[in-house]
């Protein structure tokens, strides 16, 4: 080619690469947890606010909803009006209608964890008909490819993982490593090996991580919310876990049980920043938020009030905002803070580059027409 043409195709691969759209269309997805009532106001295990709360989500049409455990009350129920656990599951199912249709088999995805209070309220050892009232509700509705190593901890049905458009998502299941020793009694473990192998197998602009009890404290500082537990072996298992979860891109973490939404950032040992999201209170009893934060750990925001999150995904950033639920008459706020998540990468749409080669090719082919036939020399 006359070297005289290089810039000029150059401009024209400029031009025909800045005209291809960008990474997809923007997407939305929700998240909450604690979907359960006071165990004195219910008799069917599921907040009297979840379908207000079903209704508002499904106007806003995300793409898909999280939930992040304590789904009903299992065993913290009114003991006088005590239904099964099944039927608590059936009635969860009921209220979300709005959202996913689960006799049809219609509408918006929702993608559960479970909570202690979808195990055993005391965080005692499980109870197996709860467990299996969990999975036969849902395991047909996530991802069958949680960890199985076995008839005693074949974790599918209750931890999964998927990607949609640029974000993988992986949700882990907290209830299936009871401890007995003494001073750790409850569950302090999860299967970390599998959940580092989901995000180094993704190649996702955003990479979110869910599960029920937080990793790290913002308020409360009780020994069953520190996950790990608040050993010297718990704290240095946290700081590994963390940092696995920020050298494999993971920017958010979606947790709840502490019955509001509130973000807080935080910083592994390598400098990568993770957000923790406690995602809304589903409809769980409100209680007071005293903060008490984890060495390492800036709040930035905090709402004790009955609501959901809501990312918006798009191709240079992912935006969360904050809804709450105004139970006097039922109205919604949307909150003025929002969170900003940067993306691990920026890779052009795979789309992008199959347009692009034709069209590289077409140029360089005309170019060399025209030499041949003397309109460039």
């Amino acid at each position: 080619m006359n070297t005289k043409l290089m810039p000029r195709v150059i401009v024209w691969v400029a031009v025909l690469f800045l005209s291809v759209p960008a990474f997809g269309a923007d997407w939305s997805f929700v998240m909450l947890g604690d979907t359960r009532g006071e165990h004195s106001s219910t008799t069917n295990g599921v907040s009297t606010h979840l379908r207000t709360i079903a209704d508002k989500i499904a106007t806003l049409n995300p793409a898909l909803v999280l939930v992040a455990g304590d789904l009903i009350n299992g065993d913290d129920t009114n003991t006088s009006a005590h239904v099964s656990f099944a039927q608590q599951y059936a009635s969860w199912k009921h209220a979300m209608e709005p959202v996913f249709n689960y006799n049809m088999g219609t509408g918006i995805p929702i993608y559960p964890v479970r909570g202690n209070h979808d195990n055993n309220t005391g965080e005692g050892a499980p109870i197996t008909e709860l467990k299996q009232a969990y999975y036969d509700a849902f395991s047909a509705y996530v991802p069958f490819n949680g960890p199985n190593y076995g008839a005693t901890n074949d974790q599918r049905g209750f931890s999964w993982s998927f990607t949609h458009n640029n974000v993988t998502f992986v949700g882990a299941d907290q209830y299936f490593y009871y401890n007995l020793t003494p001073g750790q009694d409850g569950y302090h473990e999860l299967d970390r090996a599998w959940v580092a192998q989901q995000f180094q197998e993704a190649n996702s602009a955003y990479e979110v991580f869910m599960a029920h009890v937080p990793i790290f404290m913002t308020q409360g500082q009780r020994t069953p919310e520190h996950f790990f537990g608040d050993n010297a072996a718990g704290f240095t298992t946290r700081s590994n876990f963390w940092n696995s979860l920020g050298a494999d891109g993971v920017q958010l973490y979606v947790t709840g049980h502490l019955h509001n939404e509130t973000v807080a950032r935080t910083t592994n040992d390598y400098g990568d920043t993770i957000i923790q999201l406690l995602a809304g209170n589903g409809g769980a009893p409100v209680e007071p938020v005293v903060v008490d934060l984890d060495p390492g750990v800036e709040l930035l925001y905090t709402n004790a009030q009955y609501g959901f999150s809501m990312a918006t995904v798009k191709a240079d950033e992912m935006i969360i905002e904050y809804y709450s639920l105004n139970t006097g008459d039922n109205s919604w706020t949307k909150d003025t803070y929002v969170t900003h998540i940067s993306p691990n990468q920026m890779v052009p749409e795979p789309s992008a580059a199959v347009l692009l080669a034709p069209a590289v090719a077409a140029l360089v082919a005309g170019c060399r027409r025209r030499r041949r036939w003397g309109w460039l020399d």
